[in-house]
């Protein structure tokens, strides 16, 4: 478990949390959410301990014992890794750092990520792989997230995403996850938190969630301010309609089709139509 109290912080004269509280169960998969600067990756570095609060407390479950970095996994927006080591000679150091007797290479057998290759030489989403292969490694109770899975192509986008929701399933991981795309991680989240001017403006089971969605039929337009929905929970309602329906769609067109089109590629692709009607190139 994850308990947050009274927690204060600020970058100078900007305050971010004041007296802020949440607690996250052991095994939860929880999703934050809110504006650009809202604090969504400052929290997840203060739970990490990259950060010290001004105030308050972060305290976990006595099984993770007296450092809890030990037994907490980050994978930041900015990975952290040494770009001029080859990725044998990274793992290497990475085990006789936390005395490590193996490594499970499977996740990377995936990719194309060859062990003599220089970690400057991957590609954005083969980090990401490679920094959660060695993450894993270390065997953490919980898994912080931040946004980083936007930035990578579709086929690794989906290997790592089902790599999370079988070590969930195997080993009850407590999962804290910062997207602002719900689209792609909405079958795997269980928790949903808002955050707004530094507090918690929604908190809700993903289920309700969207038992609210389809129960107001809320539409894109200007809201009705008859509605008996308060007003901050209208945007992530707007976004779990939207997941939705596409869901929908995904179903229709049937799974045995083929992979998806990655949504990158279709907005390239009407650009790329857009610009030769205006330019007529052909």
């Amino acid at each position: 478990m994850i308990g947050i109290k009274d927690l204060s912080f600020s970058y100078g004269k900007l305050k971010l949390f004041e007296n802020f509280n949440l607690e996250v169960p052991e095994g939860e998969v929880c999703l934050i959410t809110g504006i650009n600067g809202v604090g969504k990756s400052t929290l997840l570095r203060l739970i990490a301990g990259a950060l010290h609060p001004a105030g308050g407390d972060i305290l976990f479950d006595e099984k993770i014992g007296r450092d809890p970095r030990r037994k907490i996994g980050f994978i930041s927006d900015i990975l952290s890794l040494y770009e001029s080591l080859t990725v044998a000679r990274s793992i290497d150091f990475h085990m006789s750092v936390y005395n490590l007797s193996k490594y499970d290479n499977s996740l990377i057998r995936h990719t194309k990520i060859g062990l003599d290759q220089k970690i400057k030489d991957l590609s954005t989403g083969q980090k990401t792989i490679f920094h959660l292969s060695l993450i894993l490694s270390t065997e953490p109770e919980i898994l912080l997230i931040d946004e980083i899975i936007h930035s990578i192509d579709a086929y690794l986008r989906r290997l790592f995403l089902e790599q999370l929701i079988q070590l969930q399933s195997e080993r009850k991981l407590t999962i804290l996850m910062v997207n602002l795309n719900f689209h792609d991680i909405e079958h795997i989240v269980e928790r949903v938190i808002l955050l707004k001017s530094g507090t918690i403006a929604v908190d809700e089971k993903i289920d309700d969630l969207k038992a609210k969605v389809k129960k107001n039929h809320l539409s894109n337009a200007t809201p009705n301010r008859s509605c008996s929905i308060p007003d901050r929970l209208l945007r992530p309602l707007r976004i779990l309609r939207l997941s939705l329906s596409r869901q929908a769609q995904r179903q229709n067109r049937g799974r045995g089709c083929g992979p998806e089109p990655d949504r990158y590629s279709r907005r390239f692709y009407r650009r790329r139509v857009c610009l030769k009607k205006r330019f007529s190139i052909h």
